[in-house]
């Protein structure tokens, strides 16, 4: 139709302009003028169509009423030199690659899928059908059905990672606490509901006087004004003992973050043990215990600043205040050092003496701190310090745990592709209990009596997430 209005408009400029000049008053110099204008609106007419056109053909194209698909993930190679100072043993030197990938599909508004895969830390890869001397095997980390009704409450099950909700202590999904689980968070008056069941460990299907491990969960988050919040969580351990018998560990807390002005934020937590003794093995008796932490953030000068104190209560005999993730020998990210806790650059294959906020059960209390700071568009810097001690350790050990300092550096490439580097350096004293030493049975310490040393380590982590 476009076509001909304009094949008509032409044949009448060239009548037109086959006659003889007109005054401007005359009725054909008014045809004229009209078609001159009608000529333009379809010239600007044209031009928003193909400006249509590009734009449409530029355009996501959907390919159907199917799920949408997406694919994120972590690609990291952690390498380092560590100095353990071990008596007879050398330096650490490796570089190890890690691969996380993720398939998300989402069906609807109310339900998707999560999985990731891994490929755990490799330090070679020669021979691609030989790995079970490197650790390396494809393994599913998360595979997460999640449903939302229509009266907004969320349903997870599957292999579920979780975390607690007062700052990694208790368990952390970050650190793989990623059992077979059910899991729903409901809106409950103001605040939000949150209950799980989760078996981390299944020996015997039939026989449950077995050293299984599962996890009961019941926490609610309370919003408060601007971003302050308060949050009440308890935790129930079924576990086996080392006679094989079911035993019951518990710890129940509260906890919140009040915004004090000037961008400063106090974040703190009360919480509290019980272990049956019998999972402990120390024939004294039942393990109890609270800790505490007080935590200032804030601003300062171009970069963030945290100070940080905790103290759990402890025994001589490791039967003091205990985290859920004590029996599971895992870990979380609640420190802000490099050896003594951990950050993600160094979480690594030198981080076998990282403990957990109360040192298995000998109780400990830190002071720490840190900073955080820009140095470029793309390059940032970090450092942090922090002391450990205050250990009720048995007769002839010290009290002291150690001090740590750490130093690090990132630069961004773009959004996706980041190396971290860096230097840590500690002093360790022979009261440290790492976390993977676990207390079921009983905790020991990662080194003999009146054993000191000074482990020391250079490290970078090269990783695209995404």
């Amino acid at each position: 139709m476009a076509q001909a209005f304009s094949a008509t408009a032409f044949s009448l400029l060239v009548g037109l302009s086959a006659q003889p000049a007109m005054a401007a008053d005359t009725p054909d110099a008014q045809v004229l003028k009209k078609l001159e204008a009608l000529e333009k609106e379809m010239d600007a007419l044209k031009a928003q169509l193909r400006a249509n056109t590009t734009a449409i053909a530029n355009a996501p194209q959907k390919t159907g009423s199917g799920p949408e698909v997406s694919f994120g993930g972590q690609y990291r190679i952690n390498s380092y030199s560590v100095d353990n100072d071990v008596s007879g043993e050398g330096s650490q030197n490796a570089s190890r690659a890690r691969i996380r990938q993720n398939v998300d599909i989402k069906f609807d508004e109310q339900f998707k899928t999560h999985l990731q895969m891994e490929l755990g830390h490799t330090t070679d890869n020669i021979d691609t059908t030989n790995n079970s001397t490197r650790g390396n095997n494809l393994a599913v980390r998360h595979a997460v059905m999640d449903y939302t009704t229509k009266s907004g409450i969320n349903l997870q099950a599957g292999i579920v990672p979780l975390g607690d909700y007062f700052g990694d202590t208790l368990f952390s999904s970050d650190w793989n606490y990623n059992p077979v689980a059910l899991s729903a968070i409901a809106p409950v008056g103001v605040g939000k509901l949150r209950a799980f069941a989760s078996s981390l460990k299944k020996k015997s299907e039939t026989n449950t006087n077995t050293n299984d491990l599962a996890h009961y969960q019941l926490d609610y988050v309370l919003p408060l004004a601007g971003k302050n919040q308060i949050n009440l969580g308890g935790s129930f351990v079924r576990a086996g003992d080392p006679a094989a018998i079911q035993r019951n560990h518990s710890n129940l807390g509260l906890g919140g973050q009040v915004e004090v002005g000037r961008g400063l934020m106090v974040n703190a937590f009360i919480l509290a043990s019980r272990t049956d003794k019998d999972l402990l093995a120390t024939g004294v008796g039942n393990g109890s215990g609270t800790a505490v932490k007080l935590e200032l953030a804030g601003g300062a000068g171009p970069g963030k600043f945290g100070l940080l104190a905790t103290h759990a209560s402890g025994k001589s005999d490791g039967t003091g205040f205990l985290p859920t993730q004590a029996l599971a020998k895992t870990n979380g990210y609640w420190g802000y050092t490099g050896i003594l806790t951990i950050q993600g650059p160094t979480d690594t294959g030198f981080d076998g003496d990282s403990v957990n906020i109360s040192n298995n059960g000998y109780g400990l209390s830190t002071v720490q701190a840190k900073y955080a700071f820009p140095i470029t568009q793309d390059l940032s810097g970090y450092v942090a310090a922090g002391w450990f001690g205050n250990t009720k350790t048995p007769t002839g050990r010290s009290s002291d745990v150690g001090t740590d300092y750490l130093l690090m550096g990132n630069y961004r490439f773009n959004k996706f592709l980041a190396l971290d580097f860096g230097a840590a350096v500690a002093k360790l004293k022979d009261g440290v209990s790492g976390y993977s030493k676990g207390v079921i049975g009983g905790a020991t310490f990662n080194q003999g009596e009146g054993v000191n040393r000074n482990k020391s380590a250079l490290f970078t982590r090269l990783q695209a997430e995404f």
